[in-house]
């Protein structure tokens, strides 16, 4: 995409590998206007400014990003060993960043803006979010962010050489869930499956990637779960399997 102002008939994946970007949850199918007014703006000023998105080149080694949003701080690790820690801003109050283990799906390089020097879109299931630069470099250290990870563009820059598409991200620390549902089931997303997710492995039920999205792999883990306690297998969280996994107080 070069510069220029994108307009298409139809419907809008946030988040998408050529949709540029943007940050926040997505309040399920149907994003709220000013969701979506949000995103038209960033877009907007994105591509007027020159902006691209571009699938990034194969990184060298074994590399992973972890993020510690308690902490505010990003660690780049390669084959095992810490290579270097960032100060960063999480998501603020009502905007959490989103906990799990995620990829990056594309990388974004334009001049400036709110997302700064560089773009790292991940491919969290329920929502926009990234690691980006920033215009706002007084908010790092601070929760301050959409949900996205802030970075001071002159360390944002500094990830071009190791991060490609398909790097590991798995980001750390306390969130905010707003209400656990009576029932969880396959096809199921949200930071509430992550924390499932977590909760079914910590027991060593093994719910594949904690990527918030209740799929085979998650199903399997609830089944063997629902084994072990004596329960009919149907492969479905509800409120027993839940307090068993600790994820909910009876």
């Amino acid at each position: 995409m070069g510069t220029g102002l994108l307009l298409w008939a139809g419907s809008h994946k946030a988040g998408g590998g050529l949709a540029g970007p943007t940050c926040g949850e997505r309040a399920g199918a149907a994003a709220s206007m000013w969701r979506f007014a949000r995103w038209w703006g960033t877009l907007t000023a994105w591509a007027l400014q020159g902006g691209t998105v571009r699938p990034a080149a194969a990184a060298g080694g074994d590399v992973l990003i972890v993020v510690d949003i308690d902490k505010r701080q990003l660690t780049l690790y390669r084959d095992g060993r810490k290579l270097r820690t960032f100060p960063i801003a999480a998501g603020r109050p009502g905007e959490p960043s989103p906990v799990g283990e995620w990829r990056v799906r594309d990388v974004g390089l334009w001049p400036g803006g709110p997302f700064g020097a560089r773009w790292f879109g991940l491919n969290v299931p329920w929502g926009s979010y990234g690691i980006h630069g920033t215009n706002n470099p007084g908010s790092i250290g601070t929760y301050a962010s959409l949900g996205c990870i802030r970075m001071f563009n002159e360390h944002v820059v500094t990830l071009d050489h190791l991060v490609a598409v398909g790097t590991p991200v798995k980001i750390i620390g306390t969130t905010e869930v707003y209400y656990r549902m009576p029932l969880y089931k396959e096809g199921d997303v949200g930071q509430d499956v992550v924390l499932l997710q977590l909760a079914l492995r910590s027991l060593g039920f093994d719910p594949g990637v904690a990527d918030g999205s209740y799929g085979k792999s998650t199903t399997r883990a609830v089944r063997d779960a629902e084994l072990w306690y004596g329960l009919w297998p149907d492969g479905r969280a509800d409120a027993t399997v839940q307090e068993l996994a600790g994820f909910r107080v009876p």
